[in-house]
């Protein structure tokens, strides 16, 4: 409608139209993503040429050294990431909060379904992961370095990125329901690797609902941490690539444990399901006061 056919309101004033909300498109999911691993690329080169030159040559490194290596790398690439990211929302337009802290969510009952829930998901997709590669070269090595990346820089920075930056510029945009499997398969993608893009879809798919619900990135971070803590204890123990099916040889027992974790998993996705289509409505028909 051009300036001459619209209408003046009430005192003669035309009507200011709200600039349409064009952040984040596909293009700019795509871009984001590049941005990450980008980063991860430039601080890997940069630490293995300063490593090499300091006499550590990456490949040949003890247990202990590699997990400083993989703590250099991941704040050396991560932090930059996201504040590069923060910079390309802004530049492009974008709105919405960088995330939310509320205290509700570090309910103990919730963050202990929701940890039970991740667990029963991951039992329930072994048959799909059965089928695809073994993730490749995976040594983030031991010691206190390792077990700080993995299990507190890694769910804060993440965390920030995907489920606080991400998702809230998707929900801005598209809304609840979009916003959630969106910033779930970005948080996939950014593992690469085909089983562990799908595990953590589905990881992310409960992260992203339990910080919707609590508007607490404090909650999603603390079962990140709680999930990576646990993954560095099967990996140092020689477990890291082993299915439970692979662990447990009697099939009775495994079909058992199955069977129970296929109903934690239906239930409380339907559980998750009603929960953010009535976050949707709300959204779409907030309550006048």
């Amino acid at each position: 409608m051009t300036d001459q056919n619209r209408q003046p309101e009430a005192g003669g004033a035309f009507p200011v139209l709200a600039p349409k909300k064009r952040f984040p498109g596909v293009g700019d999911l795509f871009a984001m993503l590049g941005i990450v691993l980008g980063m991860q690329v430039v601080a890997g080169v940069v630490l293995t040429v300063g490593f090499t030159l300091a006499g550590w040559v990456p490949g040949r490194l003890n247990p202990a050294q590699q997990g400083i290596f993989t703590a250099l790398a991941y704040v050396l690439s991560m932090l930059p990431a996201y504040l590069t990211v923060i910079w390309y929302r802004r530049m492009r337009g974008g709105g919405g909060p960088l995330g939310r802290f509320a205290v509700r969510g570090l309910n103990p009952v919730l963050l202990l379904w929701a940890f039970v829930f991740m667990m029963a998901a991951g039992v329930v997709c072994e048959p799909l992961l059965s089928w695809l590669p073994a993730p490749g070269d995976l040594d983030y090595g031991t010691g206190l370095w390792a077990v700080l990346t993995l299990v507190v820089a890694a769910p804060v920075l993440e965390e920030l990125l995907c489920r606080g930056l991400v998702l809230e510029s998707l929900r801005t945009r598209f809304g609840v329901v979009a916003a959630w499997l969106l910033s779930s398969l970005f948080f996939g993608v950014l593992h690469l690797q085909p089983m562990l893009v799908v595990n953590a879809f589905i990881i992310g798919l409960i992260l992203g609902y339990i910080y919707m619900v609590t508007d607490s990135l404090w909650a999603s971070m603390i079962l990140h941490a709680l999930n990576n803590g646990i993954a560095y204890l099967m990996m140092t123990s020689g477990r890291g690539d082993l299915l439970l099916t692979d662990m447990i040889g009697n099939r009775t027992l495994y079909w058992s444990i199955y069977i129970g974790a296929a109903a934690v998993t239906l239930v409380s996705g339907w559980m998750v399901w009603r929960t953010l289509r009535r976050l949707k409505d709300r959204a779409e028909n907030p309550v006048l006061e």
